[in-house]
């Protein structure tokens, strides 16, 4: 059954990019546990913005569901993010399509999602991939999926038993 993904970066202790990975009949349960987390008048789940009894809370719900999670991370070394971005996304498409069986993915917008469509394309060419695999930028306030690799990169990012608190996370360093 073809998979689907939903990725968002974070910058702490060097560039993360999170993709959680969801078999479609697990969408819909886990939009529905997802906007349950959140407080009223929020309109998303941002870890930065959450106190720490309330990223327990949130990461203890998030344990429970049924995903698979890949985080590539990369040593800035005064490199640009959007270089060491690029580099992430192009060990990430294929490993998604090959390995995991992604057909959809869906990444955070942001600033720089016409950079990102070039280097996605690339990859999903290179992967002869363009008639089975589908990807789009979406904002996060309209995707509560995308709060997965907010939740889990930020506490990847942090360490020690955040990322413990985590489960089984896959961590990919990629060298320049």
């Amino acid at each position: 059954m073809p998979a689907h993904a939903f990725v968002d970066e974070s910058s702490r202790g060097g560039y993360l990019l999170c993709a959680v990975v969801l078999l479609p009949t697990d969408l819909a349960p886990a939009r529905r546990t997802l906007r349950s987390l959140r407080k009223p008048g929020q309109r998303r789940i941002h870890m930065k913005h959450e106190s720490d009894g309330r990223r327990r809370e949130i990461l203890s719900v998030v344990a429970q569901l049924e995903i698979e999670t890949r985080i590539y991370r990369a040593k800035l070394d005064g490199r640009s993010e959007r270089r060491t971005r690029d580099e992430c996304i192009r060990v990430m498409v294929p490993e998604l399509i090959e390995e995991l069986g992604v057909s959809r993915m869906v990444v955070e917008s942001c600033d720089q999602d016409r950079q990102d469509n070039q280097v996605i394309r690339e990859m999903v060419v290179k992967a002869q991939a363009e008639e089975r695999f589908s990807y789009l930028h979406s904002a996060p306030a309209g995707e509560p999926l995308l709060w997965l690799p907010d939740i889990v990169a930020w506490a990847v990012g942090r360490g020690g038993d955040w990322k413990r608190r985590c489960g089984d996370v896959r961590l990919r360093d990629i060298e320049p």
